[in-house]
């Protein structure tokens, strides 16, 4: 072992930093309270808009979004308009922790999400044995390291489901669940397993962190990003779907019985840290219920996208409205809207309307000037079809900007008619954030939706209604934001650090550990690194 303090990084994937504190400062996340109150936190910058699928790559490489290359697990590739599946082996950049290796630092990694294991991996490396995104199957380097932990601690009660399948998917979204929706047996199945999950992964990463000297030791928990996917609706008492005796009758609240379970997890691993360690803990980001608007974006920008081409050739669409209230005062122009919104609202509930259609074909995608981008749900994702980068481009490069314009501002007129209010809080281009390329499938816009309602009907002047449930047993998403704890030697307790973006984490730990970062695109932070 070297001179310098080991470091130990426990990982709780997209556990909502609001809940985790809530549930400490309650008691019930005993563990997390004394790290608390005993170390210091620092809040966690996520990419914009690609925190979703590229958080975990920024964590791995110190690169950003359009440096690795992943954002999301499917994409519309661009020689063919067809929407495919993204693969993790196509990711950029080298693993910090290889540098780490090369540099004779001893690392181990567990369940990190989206890594591959290399073949001349330093260390010890374990991949997808409990991570909720799986891609490749359970691996690990050396190679045999991942049949021992199958036979010393099996496989995980739900993430091990089809452990060794090359395919990109989620086991919590169909394991325990036979219909649309899980039923109460169901649903107590799954966070049963979870638990038994969390338990499982803390025994795991003790016996592996005991097991050896390390210089750093990384695991990450998977739990926490399946509970508040399948069952925020059992944990949030807003909730449309809510049922409050459903949740007791599968044993209570769901997502505090998981984060209660990863807190006695996280307990364990702490026992066998020595007071020289530097322990760090990162609640990558957070949750919240999953209302957005992405079910319905391919048909709000076909219309868009009809309307301008049917005003430019001499049509109408969408102008009758206009000319209704062209010239009428204000506060009739708004009271007109008032009662032309709740005319929608009437008909909504009056009769089924029919559903907006989630995807278009490849051949639509070419005709249009504009057209959704998959980009998780969290931020909507649009692509312009721009001439000299798409084939079949219908936008070219000198109108980009008023075209993003003009759409910006489409996209911020509808309503959503439930309530009366916006649908999205605002449009920003991607090359403002990064740098782009003509190979890369990042959205040209991204549309932050107005989170705190269902978005199932919308309208403006220029679509008409759009309407379609949100029908999937999701029920809870992403939100940004992360947080990190840092306790050791050294660090004030309860002290507020300055922000880390994401990228900035394996830059700063690479250089406390005598590694040189250069190439990535994180800096190291002085108060992590020193």
């Amino acid at each position: 072992m070297t001179e310098r303090r080991p470091i130990l990084l426990v990982g709780l994937d997209a556990c909502d930093p609001r809940t985790a504190r809530q549930l400490a400062a309650e008691g019930r996340m005993p563990v997390l309270r004394e790290l608390l109150r005993r170390g210091a936190r620092a809040p966690v910058r996520l990419p914009f808009g690609l925190f979703v699928g590229g958080l975990w790559p920024s964590f791995e490489t110190g690169l950003r979004p359009d440096g690795h290359g992943l954002h999301c697990w499917d994409e519309i590739e661009i020689a063919s308009y067809e929407r495919r599946l993204t693969s993790v082996t196509r990711k950029k950049g080298m693993p910090f922790w290889e540098r780490l290796g090369a540099a004779g630092r001893r690392v181990a990694t567990v369940d990190v999400p989206h890594t591959v294991v290399a073949a001349l991996s330093h260390g010890l490396h374990i991949a997808e044995w409990g991570c909720h995104d799986r891609h490749l199957g359970l691996a690990s380097g050396p190679a045999g390291a991942a049949g021992r932990l199958e036979r010393d601690f099996g496989l995980h009660p739900i993430f091990g489901m089809d452990a060794r399948a090359r395919r990109s998917f989620a086991p919590d979204d169909y394991i325990h669940r036979a219909g649309p929706l899980r039923d109460a047996d169901e649903d107590a199945q799954l966070v049963d397993g979870l638990i038994r999950g969390a338990e499982i992964k803390g025994r795991l990463s003790r016996a592996l962190l005991e097991a050896e000297k390390w210089d750093l030791f990384i695991t990450v928990f998977g739990e926490s990003h399946a509970v508040g996917h399948q069952q925020w609706h059992l944990h949030d008492h807003g909730h449309p779907r809510f049922d409050a005796a459903r949740r007791a009758a599968i044993g209570g609240d769901p997502v505090v019985r998981v984060y209660a379970a990863l807190d006695a997890a996280l307990g364990e691993l702490l026992s066998s840290a020595g007071e020289e360690t530097l322990v760090l803990v990162l609640l990558s980001h957070g949750m919240g219920p999953h209302h957005d608007g992405t079910h319905l974006l391919d048909e709000v920008l076909r219309r868009i996208d009809l309307a301008d081409r049917t005003a430019a050739s001499g049509g109408c669409w969408g102008t009758a409205s206009k000319r209704a209230l062209h010239g009428l005062p204000p506060w009739l122009q708004r009271a007109a809207a008032r009662l032309a919104l709740a005319s929608l609202r009437r008909r909504a509930r009056e009769r089924a309307l029919a559903p907006a259609r989630e995807f278009v074909s490849a051949a639509e995608r070419a005709e249009q000037r504009f057209f959704l981008e998959p980009n998780n749900y969290v931020y909507g994702g649009v692509r312009l079809n721009q001439a000299g980068r798409e084939p079949r481009g219908r936008v070219a490069p000198e109108e980009t900007a008023a075209v993003a314009a003009a759409l910006k501002r489409d996209l911020m007129a509808l309503v959503n008619v439930a309530n009366g209010r916006r649908v999205i809080r605002g449009v920003e281009r991607a090359d403002g954030r990064y740098d782009r390329s003509a190979t890369d499938t990042i959205p040209d816009l991204f549309l932050d939706w107005e989170r705190t309602t269902p978005i199932e009907t919308v309208w403006s002047a220029k679509t008409g209604l759009v309407h379609a449930p949100y029908l999937h047993w999701r029920t809870g998403d992403h939100r940004p934001g992360g947080l990190l704890l840092v306790a050791g030697p050294g660090l004030p307790p309860g002290r507020e650090l300055p922000g880390i973006a994401i990228e900035d984490l394996p830059a700063s730990l690479a250089a406390r550990l005598g590694c040189d970062p250069a190439g990535m695109h994180g800096r190291p932070v002085p108060w992590l690194a020193a």
